[in-house]
């Protein structure tokens, strides 16, 4: 490997999360390298500015020259849904696993890797399983890890990766009643993307991280139901909302399952999830950023981009 130089290698930085997180490393002061998998992906990230190196984290070889010269790596890959052989156990855990590997062969000492909220041993929950295994995984193979647990993210973004929210200013619009999976009771602590961004600039930045799992999230802790009263009023919406028993929407997805092109708007994993708090009491962002969070309610205006 040549001489190790400022750059941040980023696998996961053309996305939505990405866009955040490589223009805020990058305003830092640090080269960014961005792996990418298609030729348009690298031709329009450099035409914003940004190195490029083609790679994926499925494809353990195509790594090692994207590590040429690079002294920290910032891992943002992982999928909340899976599809076909997009699975959790081969994207959110070999894939980091993949890169790990590429970065230990390369003598890059230092990695930040985000997982999410609610992390553990939790064979029944395969992306938090998943995720928990990857932590470890970093954890066992790099000197100088960081982890860090987002609750959801929300916020503007050129890409046109669905994000959660976007997922919900949709059924707002298009659905005559609102659904409430369970009552709506879930509890999330939504983070805004800059925030994020801020976060991961400052856990590469400063060394006293090395070695922390930080779990970072908003202001705001808001049920299911709270988040699409925020979205409605956002979106100038006023609709009824209808609590649905999580048992007959699983029916539903199951229904839906087998058909030709029709996907369901919801997986029966992602149900599963929905049992789970999303929510930190341990929250990392105020610190990191040197600042409070941005609240969800009242930083909701992009949503007209998807309306």
């Amino acid at each position: 490997m040549a001489e190790t130089t400022n750059i941040v290698l980023i696998a996961g930085g053309t996305g939505f999360v990405g866009e955040a997180v490589r223009n805020a490393i990058r305003d830092s002061g640090r080269q960014v390298r961005l792996l990418v998998r298609s030729r348009d992906d690298a031709e329009r990230m450099q035409e914003l500015g940004f190195e490029t190196a083609f790679g994926d984290s499925l494809d353990p070889q195509s790594l090692y020259a994207a590590m040429d010269g690079v002294d920290s790596v910032v891992n943002l890959v992982a999928i909340i849904k899976e599809s076909g052989d997009a699975t959790f156990e081969r994207i959110n855990f070999q894939g980091t696993a993949n890169l790990v590997n590429a970065a230990r062969q390369a003598s890059v000492a230092r990695l930040v890797q985000m997982s999410a909220l609610g992390a553990d041993n939790l064979p029944a929950f395969p992306y938090h399983h998943t995720k928990w295994r990857a932590e470890n995984y970093v954890k066992d193979h790099i000197p100088e890890w960081t982890i860090i647990r987002p609750s959801i993210i929300f916020g503007p973004s050129s890409s046109d990766e669905v994000q959660f929210a976007s997922q919900l200013a949709d059924l707002v619009s298009s659905a005559p009643v609102i659904p409430l999976p369970g009552g709506g009771t879930a509890r999330f602590q939504p983070i805004h993307t800059a925030d994020v961004g801020g976060a991961f600039t400052a856990a590469l930045t400063d060394d006293k991280y090395i070695g922390q799992t930080l779990e970072i999230g908003g202001p705001e802790v808001l049920t299911y139901a709270g988040m699409i009263d925020a979205i409605a009023e956002a979106s100038h919406v006023n609709k009824p909302k209808i609590p649905v028993p999580v048992p007959l929407i699983r029916f539903g997805v199951r229904l839906l399952a087998p058909l030709p092109g029709v996907e369901a708007p919801v997986t029966a994993e992602q149900l599963d999830m929905l049992q789970l708090d999303n929510t930190t009491a341990n929250n990392a962002a105020p610190e990191l950023l040197g600042y409070a969070p941005k609240p969800f309610r009242g930083n909701l205006d992009f949503l007209k981009d998807y309306l």
